[in-house]
């Protein structure tokens, strides 16, 4: 038996993803201190959970997706894909 013919796709309604990307320059001190929950604060969770946190505070109430970090001695940087649905007819 095949995935496809088990899997079965919902067409209604069709929602269409407007995604746009958020790049956030952190105080490092300051998002370590923001995800001490975490184990491990360099895991893609926390990301989201710092991303998510910011956008609460703006009340943006877009879906955090994929989320990358890059670090220097300083900062921490997020580019996080934040997508928003538009419904289609």
């Amino acid at each position: 038996m095949q995935i496809s013919d088990t899997f079965r796709e919902e067409h209604d309604p069709i929602t269409t993803l407007q995604v746009y990307h958020r790049r956030l320059r952190i105080p490092l001190d300051y998002y370590l201190n923001s995800v001490k929950e975490f184990t491990d604060p360099w895991n893609v969770r926390a990301y989201q959970y710092a991303v998510q946190q910011y956008l609460n505070e703006i009340n943006d109430h877009g879906i955090i997706g994929m989320v990358r970090q890059e670090r220097d001695s300083q900062f921490v940087y997020l580019d996080a894909a934040i997508r928003y649905p538009v419904l289609s007819d």
